[in-house]
């Protein structure tokens, strides 16, 4: 789980797309473009935090990616000019950098390396997204819910002596979403998760993580690998 395409971008293609951005300011629970607009360009995360949702036709909503400073959203899209098939909702105030989907090509006419690493990334996300829906039809709550937090882990954690610490940007209606639950479910998982020790919370809104082996061996996944992906995001976001 490589993050932060600005960071994977050489000096001149970031110079080359920095001299395109305007500056977006979005307040929290607005979106910088709905499921379904046709694409108008590029978005990168310049501070704040969001959520890609995928909307069903009976009205619920699954939080299928969260996006941090240094993300990009709508790149597939805008380069294919494909509506988008999620909506990016603020969950907080967000400033981003925009660049029109014209002026985009533009750009990655003159750096082709623009257009391969945002598709790159794009396919890696898209192959994310498709394990979350897998997830969906065939894991139970508890195994998304360890999935999800060890996602949120290796974006936003860090190693402490008594375990990851990291403070989640959801409440528990937003990772109900993101695991597909209803919000009492959640509640109820972590509280099973506190009893079990596989989590601990603190009055400052952090969490800890003290045994990721127990929550990698409940997703029923490689620890070896998660740990890499853990190493690559830390490096990633420096």
């Amino acid at each position: 789980m490589k993050v932060g395409f600005y960071s994977q971008l050489t000096a001149e293609e970031r110079d080359s797309l920095q001299g395109l951005l305007t500056t977006r300011r979005v307040p929290r629970g607005a979106a910088l473009f709905r499921q379904g607009d046709l694409p108008e360009g590029l978005f990168l995360i310049v501070t704040g935090s969001l959520k890609l949702v995928q909307s069903s036709c009976h009205g619920r909503d699954v939080i299928m990616e969260l996006l941090f400073p240094g993300d990009f959203c709508g790149a597939l899209c805008t380069a294919e000019c494909t509506p988008y098939s999620l909506s990016a909702v603020c969950l907080e105030e967000v400033e981003a950098g925009f660049v029109q989907r014209a002026r985009f090509h533009e750009a990655a006419l003159r750096h082709p390396g623009l257009l391969l690493k945002a598709t790159a990334v794009c396919r890696e996300k898209m192959q994310l997204q498709r394990e979350m829906a897998v997830g969906l039809a065939v894991e139970s709550a508890d195994q998304r819910a360890a999935r999800a937090l060890l996602n949120l882990a290796a974006r936003l954690g860090q190693m402490h002596p008594c375990g990851l610490r990291l403070r989640l940007p959801l409440d528990r209606q937003g990772f109900a979403e993101m695991i597909g639950t209803t919000t009492e479910t959640a509640i109820r998982i972590f509280s099973r998760f506190r009893r079990k020790g596989y989590l601990i919370e603190s009055a400052d809104g952090t969490m800890t993580l003290p045994d990721l082996q127990v929550l990698q061996a409940l997703t029923q996944t490689d620890a070896t690998e998660w740990l890499e992906q853990f190493r690559n995001s830390q490096v990633s976001s420096h």
